[in-house]
């Protein structure tokens, strides 16, 4: 008796580690999504299985549906806590960025051509509740019936809450896709020249009038407190951080949330991450600078 109890539990176990691999990276995925930080992402994932029991396995019709479901009550509790700590965050919160390097540990994230960094951003205006729908419909495609099922909604619910975070979102809002302009590399390389250089008037011209720049320090580092907008202020703030930040620091393009961006690197660690808003005429209209050192801290700086 004792023995069959062992090999249930072996046999539990083993199905625990066969799930853990076929949907890890899926999850993980959606974790982050909605939570806008790997960390937070992988405590979410890893407690889930660390909640599985193999006893209940075998009960499971619908692994995927069961997981994401877990998950996503996961998630709604991360981003309540979350919320209630960043009354206290000093500045503007940005979300974690991620980075497509072989060797990154973000780089685990099931890659998605759907949410762009800049869309990330603009989920902080909702709720909980509607940013878990807006990342269950929008990005991951789960129908009505399937997100009311997670979420102990009805489907009128849930059509309700998308609908009001769109209105949230605004007509202005990011594109859901990085939009990416003709000639993106070429852009972003003289983005790359100008700041290395400190000569932010080389890429006035590529600075929308209309332009709002977003720094996140977290109180750990000089950062503006809010955004700056309009594209002289914007190029002023550029130029100061170029001038401060970057001397000794080797700038890289990368490919940052499906999109390129600008990683600046200091004796091998990461000092800075750049992600960028394009307009339809290749002009930047938002602009984003992690410079908080714990968001950066696990984050693999590309081969030049």
């Amino acid at each position: 008796m004792a023995d069959q109890a062992e090999r249930e539990r072996d046999g539990g176990r083993a199905r625990i580690g066969e799930l853990y691999a076929a949907w890890r990276p899926y999850l993980l995925g959606m974790a982050y999504r909605m939570l806008g930080s790997v960390a937070d992402a992988e405590d979410a994932v890893q407690d889930l299985f660390a909640a599985l029991r193999g006893d209940r396995l075998p009960d499971i019709d619908n692994p995927k549906a069961y997981l994401v479901r877990g998950l996503t009550n996961r998630c709604l509790n991360a981003m309540k806590a979350a919320a209630r700590r960043r009354v206290d965050y000093v500045g503007e919160w940005l979300p974690e960025p991620w980075l497509e390097t072989p060797d990154s540990t973000s780089g685990e994230v099931e890659r998605r051509d759907d949410m762009s960094y800049a869309y990330l951003v603009m989920l902080e205006r909702l709720t909980p509740l509607e940013r878990a729908v807006v990342v269950l419909r929008e990005a991951f495609g789960y129908d009505y019936a399937e997100i009311a099922g997670m979420l102990d909604k009805t489907e009128a619910a849930c059509r309700k809450t998308l609908s009001r975070a769109k209105r949230k979102l605004g007509e202005r809002g990011a594109h859901l896709s990085p939009r990416r302009p003709a000639g993106e590399r070429e852009r972003v390389r003289r983005w790359v020249s100008a700041l290395a250089g400190g000569r932010i008037g080389d890429i006035l011209e590529l600075i929308a009038e209309d332009a709002v720049f977003v720094t996140d320090g977290g109180g750990k580092t000089r950062a503006a407190i809010n955004p700056i907008y309009g594209r002289e202020r914007v190029a002023a703030l550029l130029e100061t951080i170029a001038n401060r930040r970057f001397p000794g620091a080797s700038l890289h393009i990368a490919l940052i949330n499906d999109a390129r961006g600008i990683v600046a690197a200091r004796d091998g660690r990461a000092a800075a991450v750049i992600c960028f808003d394009w307009n339809g005429d290749g002009t930047v209209r938002r602009l984003y600078a992690v410079l908080n050192p714990e968001k950066l801290e696990r984050l693999a700086v590309p081969a030049p």
